[in-house]
């Protein structure tokens, strides 16, 4: 981390996008480049943590300098507070695109299976759109997406018109705390029913802790190994 450089970004825009979360539009003096799946460290003065860097997934590119963050409000949260009380065209310092939670650079010959719950979405929304209409990739690619209520289903749209465009997608949003005419609970009996029958695959996993320790476990015992499974947690 002390070799990290920072460097000066706009905040262009916010979106609200429900009760909780927000789209940030950082916009950087230079073209930035990243790769589906990385994030950025943004640094703050006067962070109530021990560190004072937090990370935030990259849920897009907007122009060639701009990048699309999207972040959830938490009361207790070291930093989200802060980011909260900034408004169009304050300054942030933001490092260039960082991780390796990323796609494979050759074809993929498997199904496809992401797997997440809240804004642990935002890499996928990359991925998929990269793999739909870069890649053309044409086997099976499974969204199992997990939110408490309808207004937390981000990207809700455009995951709809791509299972409507490609018919290699499925969409699967899931809800735990409404009862609505999809499917509810948690995600993990959903993808296993789909397991039943795929045996190929490839796991990518985001979001919150525990559901994605028992994700992997589930994973685990079908037979899959740890190469076939990659996952980034957050709380």
């Amino acid at each position: 981390m002390n070799n990290l450089h920072f460097y000066k970004a706009i905040l262009t825009d916010v979106i609200q996008i429900s009760p909780t979360v927000r789209r940030l539009i950082l916009t950087y003096e230079q073209p930035v480049h990243f790769k589906a799946g990385q994030f950025v460290i943004l640094k703050f003065e006067g962070l109530n943590h021990q560190f004072d860097t937090r990370s935030y997934s990259i849920a897009g590119q907007v122009d060639a300098n701009s990048l699309e963050l999207c972040v959830v409000f938490k009361a207790d949260g070291a930093a989200t507070p802060l980011l909260f009380g900034l408004q169009k065209g304050d300054l942030l310092l933001s490092s260039l695109p960082e991780g390796r939670f990323v796609l494979p650079v050759e074809p993929i010959e498997k199904t496809l299976f992401f797997i997440c719950t809240g804004t642990g979405v935002a890499p996928f929304r990359c991925m998929i759109k990269e793999l739909l209409e870069e890649r053309k990739h044409n086997l099976p690619i499974y969204l199992f997406f997990g939110c408490r209520k309808k207004e937390d289903m981000l990207y809700k749209e455009e995951f709809e018109t791509f299972a409507k465009i490609f018919p290699n997608f499925t969409y699967h949003p899931v809800l735990s705390r409404e009862q609505w005419d999809g499917l509810s609970g948690y995600v993990h009996p959903h993808y296993l029913k789909v397991l039943e029958t795929t045996r190929e695959g490839l796991f990518y996993l985001c979001g919150w802790t525990e559901m994605l320790k028992q994700t992997r476990d589930n994973i685990k015992n079908l037979g899959y190994t740890r190469q076939d499974i990659k996952v980034e947690f957050y709380d």
